[in-house]
């Protein structure tokens, strides 16, 4: 028999851990408060908790914290576009670029930026 934890949150948000009997392997629980977010790893598993106004939950791969501040947690991008008027685009190189919403052209790529440098 195993014991379990699961999350029960009071009316300000804050975790309760509650405990359970199973006869199966419990799932990973992590229980963040109404100020935190919940980090999870690559097979999408709750692993931990960051503090809203702190660097925020780790990214995947080589992509960028963007966005965070003491209000927001942000978000995880392959770079930081002006969420207000831009968005992620990719080259046919696979290179990340920011554009204007609606704009993401495929003109954009290496012999464009040697001709800048020109």
């Amino acid at each position: 028999m195993n014991t379990c934890t699961e999350c029960i949150y009071d009316q300000s948000g804050n975790p309760i851990p509650s405990y359970y009997c199973s006869n199966y392997t419990c799932p990973a629980t992590v229980c963040c408060g109404a100020e935190e977010d919940t980090c999870y790893d690559e097979n999408n598993t709750a692993v931990s908790c960051a503090r809203l106004g702190s660097v925020g939950c780790p990214c995947p791969g080589n992509e960028l914290r963007c966005g965070n501040s003491t209000y927001s947690f942000g978000w995880c991008d392959a770079i930081c576009c002006d969420p207000a008027s831009e968005q992620v685009c990719t080259d046919e190189e696979g290179n990340h670029f920011c554009a204007p919403y609606g704009n993401c052209t495929q003109t954009r790529h290496a012999n464009l930026r040697a001709q800048a440098y020109a």
